[in-house]
C-alpha cells in the first residue's frame, strides 16, 4: 500500500474574539493569535516560509510546530482511534482514551504591538 494516504480532520476552536491558542515549542508558553484567511494554505505552499517567532522567547520554529499540548493529545487520540479501527485485524492495541473536543476560554488579554498595527 505504498503511496496511499489517509486524511484525518480535527477542529481547533477559536475564542470569542477569533483568536487561536498556540504554544511555543521552545519555552512552552501559550499565547493566542488571530489566524488570517488562507493562512494554512499559505504556510504549506510558501517555500520561503521558514517559521514563526515566539512573542515571549523570540525563538523561531517551523509553522507546523505551534500546537498546544491539548491539541497534540487530541490529534494523537484521533490517529490512534482511526488506526486501531483500520488495523484491528493486525491486533494492534493503541490504548487511546477518548478525549473531549477542545474548547477555548476567553482567558487572555489582547495586547496591541506598534510593530504589527492592525484594526483590532
Amino acid at each position: 500500500m505504498t503511496g496511499d494516504k489517509v486524511t484525518l480532520g480535527m477542529t481547533i476552536p477559536l475564542d470569542s474574539d477569533g483568536f487561536l491558542r498556540r504554544e511555543c515549542p521552545t519555552c512552552e508558553r501559550e499565547f493566542k493569535w488571530r489566524p488570517s484567511e488562507g493562512e494554512a494554505e499559505e504556510a504549506v505552499e510558501s517555500a520561503d516560509n521558514v517559521g514563526y517567532f515566539c512573542p515571549y522567547c523570540g525563538v523561531q520554529a517551523p509553522v507546523d510546530a505551534w500546537l498546544t499540548s491539548a491539541q497534540v493529545d487530541l490529534a494523537q487520540n484521533i490517529v490512534a482511534r482511526e488506526s486501531s479501527g483500520r488495523w484491528s485485524a493486525r491486533s494492534v492495541t493503541m490504548g487511546a482514551d477518548d478525549l473531549d473536543p477542545l474548547t477555548e476560554a476567553d482567558d487572555m488579554t489582547l495586547v496591541a504591538f506598534s510593530c504589527h498595527p492592525s484594526d483590532l
